[in-house]
């Protein structure tokens, strides 16, 4: 049946999307290695328990998001400017949601959750998250990943309803339902594949940015890193899976790492385009 082969077919769908124009990061990122992603793990699992909310001013939240925002943002337009790839002008809103959470959302928008403030630590926190978003919007990230469902609903379309076809030879009687049936369950896998297929590259590039940012922000990159292992105790989540969409917390540690230390050497310089 196409719905149980587009189980066993996701590898396929991925390295044909390869071939069908999708796109994830858009510069160059750091590679992690095992040591590098062993000591994060070891990191992360001496860090047990799950992370501790702090109780905070409706007052208190709107001025550290607010500082947060007017510290980075002149260097974040520069940075933006300068990789000239996607939106430039944000507009920000303070959500009420609890949750350890902040998204990027279309024309700009930037939404930073209370639960951002409650969680974290310092202002420097504060801004990294708000900075991975900024990087998400200016590197194009949301237009991109809608062109990867886009390709990927193609890709798989046309792959399973080939096989439905292919399958139909055998049963004519019912030739007109398994194509049919091959060409949903194609695009439908093929649109998630294309969704996930970069996202994790992208998130990765999301915290790159936001580091070379508070970098030329003059923020404590160091302090900005304890979020992370803030999300990490959340999350709960030690290794980063095929399906996942997001880096599990060790990897994401690991790679800013990376990404700091290149962000230092270089002296806060963009990284090569890719």
């Amino acid at each position: 049946m196409p719905r149980l082969l587009s189980l066993s077919l996701l590898p396929g769908l991925a390295g044909l999307l390869l071939l069908g124009g999708c796109a994830g990061a858009v510069h160059r990122l750091p590679q992690v290695d095992s040591g590098q992603l062993g000591l994060a793990q070891s990191e992360v699992q001496a860090q047990a328990g799950a992370p501790t909310r702090r109780s905070v001013s409706d007052d208190e939240v709107m001025e550290t998001v607010t500082k947060a925002i007017a510290r980075i943002k002149p260097a974040a337009t520069q940075v933006c400017h300068e990789m000239n790839a996607g939106v430039c002008t944000w507009t920000f809103r303070l959500s009420s949601d609890r949750s350890l959470n902040a998204s990027a959302r279309p024309n700009g928008l930037i939404v930073v959750n209370r639960g951002i403030v409650e969680y974290a630590q310092s202002e420097d926190e504060v801004a990294m998250v708000i900075a991975h978003e900024i990087g998400h919007q200016a590197a194009n990230h949301l237009v991109t990943s809608q062109r990867n469902q886009a390709v990927g609903a193609l890709v798989g379309a046309v792959l399973l309803g080939a096989l439905g076809v292919a399958a139909s030879s055998a049963a004519n009687d019912r030739s007109g339902v398994l194509a049919r049936q091959g060409v949903q369950s194609g695009a439908t896998a093929g649109a998630a594949v294309g969704r996930i297929s970069y996202s994790k590259e992208q998130e990765r590039e999301a915290d790159y940015i936001a580091a070379l940012i508070l970098y030329r922000s003059g923020m404590d990159l160091d302090k900005a890193r304890s979020f992370l292992l803030t999300m990490a105790r959340a999350s709960g989540r030690r290794e980063t899976g095929m399906l996942d969409t997001h880096p599990a917390g060790p990897e994401r540690l690991a790679a800013w790492d990376r990404a700091v230390a290149e962000v230092r050497a270089t002296n806060g310089r963009l990284p090569q385009r890719s």
